[in-house]
């Protein structure tokens, strides 16, 4: 069995976490909403929403829903519905298919068909990096902030640039 790496975990988990109701969670002691999960998990919502759209991870959802259905007394495959296009489900195809639509009218010179696509996907993609942005360091202090960053930077760049600021005289510094 290939070994999953961490982010192939955390949609596990997640998947698992989304077939959960409101009460099951709290019974469990488990967050009660996608922000607290990306949270406690240390993810950004962003990243969430990613996988939401992705169709691997629709995929993995819904077979994940169809096995849990199936486990339940007296189930049986026929109380399935099955989706459209393996992953998506009627209206995200129908929707998908009028978006095509609306952008090949706009590429033709449509000005309405442009206009009503920036109007409607430029919204949504400025709300997202908005959200991004207030999100993924909102509730981190400076301190906290700093040992995020000092983290991701390998301990040999660190020790070299602080050798190099070692090596530079300070204008003004007559001890040197």
């Amino acid at each position: 069995m290939p070994k999953l790496n961490r982010y192939e975990l955390l949609q596990n988990e997640f998947i698992e976490w989304l077939l959960l109701d409101k009460h099951q969670r709290a019974v469990a002691n488990l967050p009660s909403s996608e922000m607290e999960w990306a949270k406690v998990k240390d993810v950004s919502d962003r990243t969430l929403r990613n996988w939401k759209q992705d169709d691997s991870f629709i995929a993995k959802y819904e077979n994940r829903q169809r096995e849990q259905a199936l486990s339940l007394p007296g189930a049986t495959t026929l109380a399935m519905k099955p989706s459209a296009n393996g992953a998506k489900d009627d209206d995200t195809v129908e929707y998908a298919q009028i978006k095509q639509k609306l952008v090949e009218r706009a590429k033709q010179g449509d000005r309405a068909s442009a206009e009503l696509y920036f109007k409607t996907y430029g919204k949504i993609f400025v709300d997202e990096e908005a959200a991004t942005r207030r999100s993924d360091f909102r509730d981190l202090d400076t301190d906290a902030l700093y040992d995020r960053v000092l983290a991701l930077v390998p301990q040999e760049k660190i020790e070299a640039e602080l050798a190099k600021r070692k090596a530079v005289p300070v204008l003004g510094d007559e001890s040197q």
